[in-house]
């Protein structure tokens, strides 16, 4: 929590005091591999309109944020279909249009993305290799959408839904109500804290409701709607799952542009691909000795396009991939398995080995897959 003085309490107000705080902005809790928010600028233009403002990450990712005092359900309808343009005007971006909009949003004529995650790193950071890494998260659409208010609560399930089912990219949404506590000698407290988040990768969301956490998962359709799949349970009671999973969460990787792995309750863990949508996931049954990675996420158009790709690849791939990796052309499966090993460590490393072979030998494919595709 954030204690202040408190001021005319409008959406200019809230959007300066978390641009001023961002280390108050609960980011762990919507993605976990984002890391530290470095402000970047306030009212940067777009095509799409003025964003609120903007911060970036060490590895590269920009996170937009939203402020909105709502007077109506319509108005909170709007500006999420709002914020889905931004991610639209982003993904055209490059990294020349994106250090000019921020510089001329910042009344500042220099490269102020690098100079800060610089600052933010010790002066231990190549310009090239920043500017690649931008570059790459804003083809990919990889983007923190962050939209902070005050009474979200009511219908926040429809505005997640609405996410789901606009959202073509590869982007993270988090809906943050930020409570305010007023005391003596005009003091304010302000709480943000996570309502709601979807990744639409994998189209899941945790809604807090009453302090009670629970999980729903969006799963898509073949035609890219979204239909509530079953309601999970509380996820304190996996806390024990995701405890076993940590060793594996730390994992380092030969690829220096994969970010690190999370954990989902379906008790996986899942590292994300050059391929919107696409996953490769690790899993580990419970009470049994079986363990395996996979890739996880083609289907429709992509899933025929896929099948051409993986059917020249097939030789190549099984040859890099670890031995007894299974290729099902007819789903696009790709499959490795182990169920000879007992200790948990053995386990872990046998995962953290699987993951980072199926990184390096995947992850430049899926990215010229997905250029093919595109182009």
């Amino acid at each position: 929590a954030y204690v202040g003085e408190f001021k005319k309490r409008d959406e200019a107000w809230l959007r300066d005091t978390l641009f001023e705080h961002p280390d108050i902005i609960p980011v762990e809790e919507i993605d976990a591999s984002f890391g530290e928010l470095i402000p970047l600028c306030k009212e940067m233009r777009t095509d799409a309109g003025q964003i609120d403002a903007v911060f970036i990450s060490r590895l590269g990712r920009l996170a937009i944020l939203e402020c909105k005092l709502w007077k109506n359900p319509q108005a909170r309808r709007e500006v999420v279909a709002q914020t889905l343009h931004y991610v639209s005007a982003l993904s055209s971006w490059t990294y020349a249009d994106l250090q000019r909009q921020v510089a001329a949003a910042a009344g500042r004529p220099r490269n102020i993305p690098f100079d800060a995650v610089r600052a933010h790193s010790g002066g231990k950071l190549r310009e090239r290799d920043f500017v690649d890494a931008v570059s790459r998260s804003l083809r990919e659409g990889r983007f923190l959408v962050l939209l902070a208010g005050d009474g979200i609560r009511e219908g926040l399930l429809s505005l997640t839904e609405l996410v789901n089912r606009n959202a073509t990219k590869a982007f993270t949404f988090g809906l943050i109500e930020v409570a305010l506590y007023e005391f003596s000698k005009g003091r304010l407290a302000l709480q943000p804290r996570v309502l709601a988040n979807t990744e639409t990768i994998t189209r899941q969301m945790t809604v807090i409701n009453n302090g009670a956490e629970s999980s729903i998962d969006i799963a898509e359709s073949e035609s890219g709607s979204p239909s509530m799949a079953r309601k999970r349970t509380p996820s304190g009671s996996k806390g024990h799952l995701r405890a076993w999973w940590e060793p594996v969460l730390r994992m380092k990787f030969d690829d220096p542009e994969q970010e690190p792995p999370f954990w989902t309750v379906t008790n996986n863990a899942v590292i994300n691909t050059p391929f919107p949508g696409i996953q490769i996931k690790a899993f580990a049954m419970v009470g049994k000795p079986q363990i395996g990675v996979f890739l996880s996420g083609p289907r429709g158009d992509n899933r025929f396009m896929i099948q051409k790709e993986l059917a020249g690849e097939r030789k190549a791939l099984l040859r890099d991939l670890p031995t007894g990796t299974e290729i099902k052309l007819d789903n696009c499966s790709i499959a490795l398995s182990e169920d000879s090993l007992t200790g948990d460590r053995e386990r872990q490393a046998w995962i953290e080995k699987a993951l980072n072979s199926f990184a390096n030998a995947l992850r430049p494919r899926l990215r010229k897959w997905h250029r093919a595709i595109g182009s």
